[in-house]
């Protein structure tokens, strides 16, 4: 321990004696071990943070499956019933659950009433043992029992989660046993929820806990659907008993799940229940093709390249520091310091390094995981990004610091500790060996090939970005407003809210500044895009294949006017189509081209299968346009008329002349004018809209960090090659006036020092191409109308690199030419 701490002593005097070399090596490891944190803290949320539950492990969700990329994880629940009675010998318990504002048909907010203000809220309905499986205790008041929740509409209680009770309720305790208004329903608090527990999809916080029967207060939900085997939609968890293993939890299942699917076979086809295990972010889609585990490991890769560049820059510096250090290292073996010992040293100053980079680099990522978890979403749900730093990211963070001081140090402690005495007194010091050279443009050779590679990946991001961001919606966007009106919240039936809606749309269409305006039950690329398997006349559906599908909007009058859709051929909804006129339906390019290829289809008729007894006669065809996703193919898409097909949730759209937010506050005091309890929400131009999850964002998010590492990379590397050839010009500066003093030429110094600069930059770049490739592979599903080796970004980014490379090798050879031989002659 005494040669511990004196090994310590010496390397802070050694950092001392060094600002410069210091401070560029400690904000270099920032960089790289910053960026490292930040990316791991994201993937330490989205993958690997346990929920903060009993025993996790234990914990797992059912699917019903038919291969990787299609698995269902809602069941019935009959079927949850005759599960949980047949697989006790494998789970210790099991409860189930519905998620509130996703199942119904129009997938909108739900609305809590206190005092008198409305103000969205997301529900779970779930069963009484659904806390006790979990394991976790209330922070207030008790949780939902055992008893509640087995018929439909009783036991009106609701437990708080804890964000939402400091949130809305000021953190009053007095809440507890109070009576508040869930969609116009009175139900009574009698709980919070654990702080940190978000429930099991932490991405979407659960603000509201009601029991499974309470369901029925949910719009669009069946009446009987703790009954109807065919309503499908809770999700069905477990808890293994100790000592059980995934795999034979799995076994017990797939008998029970063959005689379950053989009594209630599916549509889809599949045929299997398989158990996962519940680990974040436990959206449970089922999808075993999910691109997070991708996305994660891209930007680790990423990230870890920064790193890499970053430890040659280090790497770089310190065998600058062997070549001045050599007559110390010689002197200090001559005088009896093992090798051993002198390792040890050296190694002492890079760990030390390392270790003040890794407490630079924390505050670094802590900064940028802060700031990621606070971008904004255009969003209809509570999303939540917690990017915090736990014992994970602070031991990850830790790990790297460790690997890095090792790697930057060994090399050069290796060949320090190799000095010879003789040779270096002979050298008197003056010159740098070629070998520390070689390897100095190597490691640059490497840092610039990587730096190449980040560049590349980042660029192809941006230009599946921009175009995504160029892309034909089908619709205009610019000057358009959306507000979202939801009578239901405050008690409102479909009588009521009928001429509401009708009283809203006329004033609106009478405001000055209103070019145009409509309501619509969906806004496009938003969370709430419903779509319904259709049922039409002589279409034959082939035995294997699922149903007709499509998406569907119910909309009224001016509808297409206001989105900029254009009408192709037949007519737009009107005022005439209401509930006591003929059904009808307008459909987009994509539904006539699919299901009557080759044929006029006005005229045509079509049903969702939900509601047969009403089909629709196409009335006109529209333009494709975006609905659910950005790219792709258009999906079939029709339009009913809203008075035929009622939306108890509905959008505001509104195209102004002006400013579309300048005619927010005027639209407002309308509406409260009309029902003064009456919430707003979701109030946002389309434009901004498009940033939301099912538009830009992800887009934006993605492109945005490979372009920040990108950059990082590239100064790095802009860097390493100054720093090489500023040290090469400063140790063949006596060799430089020599061959000035004889008759060399200013532009035969260029070409001398610039030679080893172009084989430096172009091995490098040749190396990036080769990694930008296999990593290109990698990122192909994030990519959209651009392929992986895109050659325009190829190509912009190789020329953009060499450029400034070049320009950072560019400026030290011209120093070397402007050395004056008589000064030369007597350098060192």
């Amino acid at each position: 321990m005494n040669g511990v701490a004196q090994d310590l002593r010496h390397a802070l005097r050694q950092l001392r004696k060094s600002p410069g070399f210091f401070s560029m090596a400690v904000l270099t490891l920032a960089l790289g071990i910053g960026a490292n944190t930040a990316i791991f803290s994201m993937v330490d949320w989205l993958v690997l943070r346990p929920l903060p539950i009993k025993d996790p492990g234990q914990m797992t969700y059912l699917v019903v499956s038919g291969g990787a990329a299609n698995a269902e994880p809602q069941f019935s629940y009959p079927e949850f019933a005759e599960i949980r009675k047949q697989t006790g010998d494998v789970f210790s318990g099991m409860s189930s659950f519905i998620f509130g504002g996703l199942e119904g048909a129009q997938n909108s907010p739900n609305g809590m009433t206190w005092n008198g203000v409305t103000k969205p809220v997301q529900p779970v309905y779930v069963g009484g043992d659904f806390f006790s499986l979990l394991g976790i205790q209330p922070y207030l008041g008790r949780f939902i029992l055992p008893t509640e929740g087995k018929v439909a509409g009783a036991d009106p209680v609701v437990v708080l989660s804890y964000n939402y009770w400091r949130s809305r309720f000021d953190g009053d305790r007095s809440v507890i046993g109070k009576s508040a208004l869930i969609n116009g329903t009175a139900v009574n608090v009698v709980g919070v929820a654990p702080k940190g527990f978000l429930g099991l999809t932490p991405i979407v916080e659960t603000e509201a806990y009601l029991p499974l029967g309470m369901y029925s207060i949910e719009r669009g939900s069946a009446k009987d659907f703790l009954s109807n085997p065919k309503t499908q939609s809770m999700i069905v968890f477990g808890r293994m008993k100790p000592g059980t293993t995934l795999e034979q939890a799995q076994s017990a299942l797939t008998v029970v799940g063959t005689r379950l699917l053989r009594q209630y076979p599916r549509e889809s086809g599949n045929r299997e229940v398989k158990a996962k295990a519940l680990r974040p972010p436990g959206l449970m889609t089922g999808d075993d093709l999910s691109p997070l585990p991708k996305l994660a490991a891209l930007f680790l890769i990423l990230a870890g390249t920064v790193l890499a560049l970053a430890c040659v820059n280090v790497a770089n510096l310190f065998l600058v520091r062997a070549g001045i250090r050599q007559r110390e290292m010689a002197v200090r073996a001559a005088l009896g310091a093992l090798r051993g010992r002198l390792i040890r040293q050296l190694l002492t100053e890079s760990l030390l390094l390392a270790g003040m980079g890794c407490i630079a680099g924390v505050l670094l990522g802590l900064a940028s995981s802060h700031f990621l978890s606070a971008l904004p979403f255009q969003s209809e749900l509570p999303l939540v990004l917690d990017f915090g730093f736990d014992w994970r990211v602070f031991a990850y963070a830790f790990g790297v610091a460790l690997a890095t001081g090792m790697v930057v140090g060994i090399v050069p402690a290796l060949r320090l500790s190799r000095g010879n005495l003789n040779e270096v007194l002979h050298e008197g010091g003056r010159t740098s060996s070629g070998g520390h050279q070689r390897v100095r443009s190597i490691l640059v050779g490497v840092e610039v090939g990587g730096s190449l590679a980040l560049l590349i990946v980042a660029g192809l991001l941006v230009r599946s970005l921009q175009r995504v961001e160029r892309a034909d919606l089908g619709f205009d966007p610019k000057g358009v407003l959306n507000l979202t009106i939801d009578p239901n919240e405050i008690g409102y039936n479909e009588a009521q809210a009928k001429p509401l809606f009708r009283e809203i749309l006329e004033r609106t269409r009478a405001l000055p500044g209103i070019q145009s305006a409509s309501v619509a039950s969906v806004v496009p690329l938003s969370e709430s895009v419903s779509g319904a398997d259709l049922v039409i006349p002589g279409y034959a559906v082939v035995k294997g294949q699922a149903a007709p599908h499509a998406e569907n909007n119910s909309v009224s009058s001016g509808y297409f006017e206001t989105m900029g859709m254009r009408l192709l051929r037949g007519r737009e909804l009107n005022d005439g189509d209401n509930e006591n006129s003929a059904r009808v339906a307008v459909i987009n390019q994509a539904m006539a081209e699919r299901y009557w290829p080759g044929q006029d289809p006005l005229g045509r008729s079509f049903a969702m299968s939900e509601d047969t007894g009403h089909p629709a006669s196409i009335a006109g065809v529209v333009k494709n346009s975006r609905m659910s996703q950005l790219y792709g193919a258009y999906e079939p898409t029709f339009y009913l008329p809203i008075a035929q097909h009622y939306a108890p949730v509905q959008t505001l759209q509104v195209r102004t002349g002006q400013a579309p937010q300048a005619v927010v506050q005027e639209i407002q005091q309308m509406v409260q004018s009309l029902a003064p309890a009456m919430p707003i929400y979701g109030v946002r131009t389309m434009s901004a809209a498009l940033r939301g999850l099912n538009g830009l964002l992800l887009f934006e998010v993605g492109a945005g960090l490979a372009a920040a590492l990108g950059s990082l990379g590239l100064m790095l590397a802009v860097v390493g090659v100054y720093g090489v050839m500023s040290y090469s010009v400063s140790q063949r500066t006596r060799e430089i006036g020599l061959r000035m003093a004889v008759g060399a030429q200013r532009g035969d110094i260029l070409r001398m020092v610039g030679r080893g600069g172009l084989l430096m930059v172009g091995g490098g770049l040749l190396l990036g191409l080769l990694a930008a490739f296999a990593v290109g592979r990698l990122v192909s599903d994030f990519l959209v109308e651009v392929t992986p080796g895109d050659p325009v970004t190829f190509v912009s980014v190789s020329l953009l690199l060499a450029f400034v490379a070049l320009i950072a090798g560019y400026v030290p050879a011209r120093r070397a030419m402007k050395v004056d031989p008589m000064v030369a002659l007597r350098y060192e």
